[in-house]
């Protein structure tokens, strides 16, 4: 992507059209492009040795202190005993966790060696245990209050309160994480999936008992970002010291951290940031391209142009390049390369700017399971030993409120805290019954089995329960009918189990 980026700076104004870019001398192009505070050591450089690299740090030691093995036991505690438990644990579990460590890869390899084959002993097959473990951790980074560091640097750009972030990314994170648990739930009821072995189930209060101290690092995180107002940097760094703190003092299951895991946790660090350094110190360059030839003003004329006509059409030309551009990279690299390039020509359209950055954010992330890369998808396809293409192919069907939730919070803010209460509250419901019904048509199965005309109907209405009332012409009508629709559904599939279970 950089020599792209690097080729047209150099050939760019031989473009024509609205991309020629501004002729530059090669020498004194490379010597801004490497000496000048704004470009190789600009924002990007920064963000990433300065906030980035601590939570990679951060999220080492939970590993090594075995924190990671304690979110699991307490989702194991929570929802073990419930149908489809195994795969309920891994959305948990890796949704936890996968805030913290800043990369849906890393997420997948440290927490899918866990929950993978305890949702395949489960009875879910290797493909379906690969997509949920990928689709959760993916998700990790669109969750607060770290987001994978993406909250701090989106932050930045809007010059808004971290706090205001935080809560503008609250409702859609809850409504992705929703939908993977409700499809863990309908794909269990439908293959019979039992609950996890109670054997295996450890008691709650035990797990907590065990653990408890591991909560203390999080609550100096949110303490000092939100009590006393103190940078990202410093407040991962304060967490990060004392989370071997409380290993040593406490221990978990009688373990405790030693010199030589402190040392290996640091190492990790250091192994795991060589690669974010340099696609930062990359998106530094990039950023520092766009601006001195003009491509970014250039991007944002033609994407101004296609919006003019259309702005469902901007939307969906936007979500593709987001892909495309984030394919492979880290949560930060992602959002940083997009947030500079995309999000500016959604703003100047009239669109919420907390949308626009969270549109490319969550589009830039879903490069992670969408083929052809899907690099979360593959990762967690190994360790499943399943087929790459059929994993990423479910990962996008079980992680699909990604796709769509953007497109609706751009044209309903209330999904985004933009509103009064009345209409949140009004957006959550409707939003929470629409991912509901399509997660269920998506699957086949409500409180039974649908046949192929009502899992039509079910996605038909679902959808327009999610499709804000301004977008559709008569749509309070419309909503007021799929939900009629919905509620008719639930009557009958509710029916129908009654029915049967009296026949038995």
């Amino acid at each position: 992507m950089l020599l792209v980026f690097l080729a047209y700076s150099l050939v760019g104004h031989l473009v024509p059209g609205d991309l020629q870019a501004q002729e530059k001398d090669p020498f004194k192009l490379i010597a801004y492009l490497t000496a000048d505070n704004v470009a190789l050591f600009g924002l990007p450089m920064n963000i990433v040795t300065y906030v980035v690299v601590l939570f990679v740090l951060m999220g080492q030691l939970l590993l090594a202190t075995g924190a990671s093995e304690w979110f699991t036991d307490i989702a194991t505690a929570l929802f073990g005993r419930s149908r489809g438990g195994s795969a309920k644990i891994a959305v948990i579990a890796s949704g936890l966790f996968g805030s913290i460590s800043g990369s849906a890869v890393s997420n997948v390899a440290s927490t899918g060696v866990i929950t993978i084959p305890l949702m395949r002993d489960g009875g879910y097959s290797a493909k379906s245990a690969a997509a949920f473990e990928a689709v959760a951790s993916t998700g990790g980074q669109i969750m607060p209050p770290v987001m994978g560091a993406a909250a701090f640097l989106m932050a930045e750009f809007l010059e808004a309160d971290y706090t205001d972030v935080i809560l503008a990314a609250l409702i859609p994170a809850f409504l992705y994480y929703f939908a993977a648990f409700i499809q863990a739930d309908l794909e269990a009821a439908r293959l019979k999936i039992a609950a996890v072995p109670r054997d295996k189930i450890p008691p709650l209060w035990g797990v907590i008992k065990e653990g408890w101290f591991f909560s203390i690092p999080y609550a100096i995180l949110v303490i000092a970002l939100f009590r006393y107002n103190l940078p990202p940097d410093s407040a991962a760094l304060y967490a990060s010291i004392s989370l071997p703190v409380v290993s040593w003092i406490f221990g978990y299951k009688g373990r405790r951290i030693s010199p030589k895991d402190l040392a290996r946790a640091i190492a990790e660090t250091g192994r795991n940031s060589v690669d974010i350094i340099i696609i930062g110190a990359m998106a530094g360059l990039a950023i520092a391209i766009i601006e001195t030839t003009g491509l970014g003003y250039a991007m944002t004329i033609v994407l101004l142009k296609v919006g003019q006509d259309s702005l469902f059409l901007l939307l969906v030309l936007t979500a593709i390049i987001s892909i495309i551009l984030g394919m492979g990279m880290p949560t930060t690299a992602i959002y940083l390369l997009l947030a500079l390039m995309i999000a500016p020509p959604m703003i100047k359209l009239g669109v919420n700017p907390f949308a626009a950055h969270l549109f490319v954010l969550y589009f830039g992330l879903m490069s992670m399971i969408t083929p052809p890369v899907a690099i979360a998808a593959f990762t967690a396809a190994k360790l499943a030993n399943s087929a790459p293409m059929g994993t990423a192919m479910t990962a996008c069907r079980l992680g699909w409120v990604a796709y769509v939730m953007p497109f609706v919070f751009v044209y309903e803010p209330a999904l985004i805290m933009q509103g009064t209460p009345i209409e949140i509250l009004l957006s959550l419901c409707t939003a929470v019954f629409g991912v509901w019904i399509v997660s269920g048509g998506m699957l086949g199965y409500i409180f039974t089995s649908i046949g192929p005309a009502i899992r039509i109907i079910c996605v038909v209405c679902g959808l327009l329960m999610l499709v804000p009332v301004n977008v559709l012409p008569y749509g309070v009508a419309i909503k007021i009918m799929a939900a009629g629709g919905v509620l008719l559904i639930f009557v009958v599939q509710f029916v129908r189990v009654k029915q049967s279970r009296a026949a038995l």
